[in-house]
């Protein structure tokens, strides 16, 4: 990649399951933010126009053009080539990405040079480079979206692996191997038995379900079990208890595999933090076989812009494709 000039704002795309959010960096400050609804499961390319739109939008906003911008950094929660700039694989969204010229894309609506990568290890960077795990060198973070993404940094280096699928599958760890049927064809991972998008499904199988406040909900996710636990909704409070089993699973899974200083959080539940934090870090130091000393736990500040700083801070040093 050719040299950025740092006064220039990165355009970011963070192309998430229930929404895209789009945002304008300018070294690791976020000058504006929007975000889009994704409607994933219709595919991709019938958003990019709409993309292209609100980001035309952001720039006027701020009275910039396209020549005031550095680059253009696309998250996307699928097996990234960041090399190659494609998608190589995704599990029940945006399925026309798959082999799709991004390239292309970004130089016919914008002009300008792209990076591409994994959105949970675009979190992580943004994390580390920018936000409240600045400086750390031994990282994992889950971020929770639509689905729930992972992601490592070991001595200082992203994890990729040889097919650009290492320490992003934490959501793929299996937490109960008689679970239910996941979208990537497993059985049990943590993502079929407590993500946002399983949890409605979970739920409605549940005794106690028509005598539930949810039962009144159209749309289920965390926000709404944790507000009815919060008001002593049966139902909720098992749910939670399921979930933080699930979760605290997938974490200690992720600590065992990559032996982390810390844990990041990031993604819509971290906006609960108050309250889902304390027993999450309760069962993780409790399961977690770390002799060395109990590992630290920190909190995105600010949980929807983790990716979109992690894609700036790619345009402006660019991808390294030496991967680990």
């Amino acid at each position: 990649m050719s040299e950025i000039n740092l006064n220039k704002a990165a355009i970011a795309l963070d192309f998430g399951g229930t929404n895209i959010k789009i945002g304008l960096i300018r070294q690791g400050k976020v000058l504006n933010q929007t975000l889009l609804p994704a409607h994933s499961g219709a595919g991709i390319i019938p958003r990019l126009p709409d993309v292209q739109a609100a980001v035309m939008d952001l720039l006027e906003q701020e009275g910039l053009a396209l020549g005031n911008c550095s680059g253009v950094g696309i998250g996307l929660p699928g097996l990234v080539d960041p090399q190659h700039l494609s998608l190589l694989s995704i599990n029940e969204k945006y399925a026309d990405a798959v082999g799709f010229a991004f390239g292309a894309w970004v130089e016919e609506a914008f002009g300008l040079p792209i990076v591409m990568e994994n959105d949970a290890r675009a979190a992580l960077l943004g994390e580390t480079v920018y936000g409240t795990a600045h400086g750390e060198s031994n990282a994992v973070l889950m971020i929770f979206g639509t689905g729930i993404g992972t992601a490592a940094l070991m001595n200082g280096k992203i994890i990729r692996g040889r097919h650009f699928q290492a320490g992003i599958l934490g959501g793929h760890f299996v937490t109960d191997v008689n679970g239910s049927r996941c979208s990537c064809g497993g059985v049990g991972c943590l993502e079929a038995e407590a993500s946002h998008w399983s949890l409605q499904g979970w739920l409605k199988n549940q005794q106690g379900y028509a005598n539930s406040l949810l039962a009144i909900e159209s749309n289920i996710g965390y926000r709404q079990v944790i507000d009815a636990s919060q008001s002593g909704d049966m139902l909720a409070l098992s749910a939670m208890q399921h979930l933080y089993k699930h979760w605290s699973s997938g974490i200690v899974n992720l600590v065992h595999a990559y032996d982390p200083d810390v844990v990041i959080l990031s993604g819509g539940l971290m906006k609960a933090k108050d309250i889902v934090l304390p027993e999450l870090v309760r069962r993780v130091h409790e399961q977690a076989w770390t002799p060395w000393g109990k590992v630290r736990f920190i909190v995105a500040e600010n949980p929807d812009s983790s990716v979109l700083l992690g894609l700036s801070h790619l345009i402006e040093e660019g991808i390294d494709i030496d991967y680990v």
